[in-house]
């Protein structure tokens, strides 16, 4: 189906048509575990985004493409990289984007319109987690939709005013979240939780809509306006038993 999202421990199916082209950019954060990588990589083209090389290396993944600065990034992977033969574009480290943004600028230019997953933008400073999440929103702008940024342990789907979702579960999650994204939100709606929500206005300066938990295996989430970052976390003991 061209509306869906597949993750290893999730399935999201949009309420409206995706893009054919998925792509998945493994940055420099948090390295996800190797067989969550493995189960996404296998499924659509792999960017490295600068020290994402390193991770790809290690998991004997093949990306098709390398973006960075090559600050971060061990020299022997960054040189894996080269050998691989694969397009390298490498920037200044005194350049105005990040890393994240020049790959999320190249791929709209490769792809025109893009579903995008980002892996490796969790741990770590909390900076670089905002810059990360906030870059997919505008990810927009390059023709990027249905973007999403995910590991094993936490991730996030972007909806944008008029969207919708329905999310099935593999794992069950320790908590959902609905966060605003750039302001008003306006008719969020969420069902298949303990703490349902119809209707109702959500503000970034007041993101009361959190630690939530689900009811049984599915939900649904609406927004009329704005931007919502639907978020899930798990725990150890439930990624183990997945």
């Amino acid at each position: 189906m061209k509306n869906v999202l597949e993750l290893p421990q999730l399935s999201c199916v949009f309420g409206r048509e995706l893009p054919k082209a998925q792509l998945l950019l493994v940055a420099g954060g948090r390295r996800p575990a190797a067989d969550w990588l493995a189960q996404v990589a296998g499924r659509c083209p792999v960017w490295c985004v600068d020290r994402g090389i390193e991770v790809c290396r290690a998991g004997k993944i093949r990306p098709e493409r390398l973006i960075g600065d090559g600050d971060s990034a061990a020299r022997a992977d960054w040189a894996w990289g080269k050998e691989l033969g694969i397009p390298v574009d490498r920037y200044p480290p005194e350049k105005t984007l990040t890393d994240l943004q020049l790959a999320l600028q190249t791929a709209g230019l490769v792809y025109g319109k893009a579903m995008v997953v980002v892996t490796g933008v969790w741990g770590g400073r909390f900076d670089h987690a905002f810059s990360n999440i906030y870059s997919l929103k505008g990810g927009e702008g390059f023709g990027l939709w249905g973007c999403c940024a995910a590991d094993e342990r936490e991730a996030l789907i972007l909806l944008k005013g008029g969207d919708s979702a329905e999310i099935k579960v593999t794992a069950p999650p320790q908590a959902v979240s609905l966060l605003p994204l750039g302001g008003h939100c306006s008719g969020v709606c969420i069902d298949g939780v303990h703490w349902p929500l119809d209707g109702v206005e959500l503000e970034d300066s007041l993101p009361y809509a959190v630690s939530n938990r689900l009811a049984g295996t599915q939900i649904t989430v609406s927004i009329k306006t704005g931007w919502l970052g639907i978020y899930f976390c798990w725990d150890e003991e439930s990624l183990a038993g997945r």
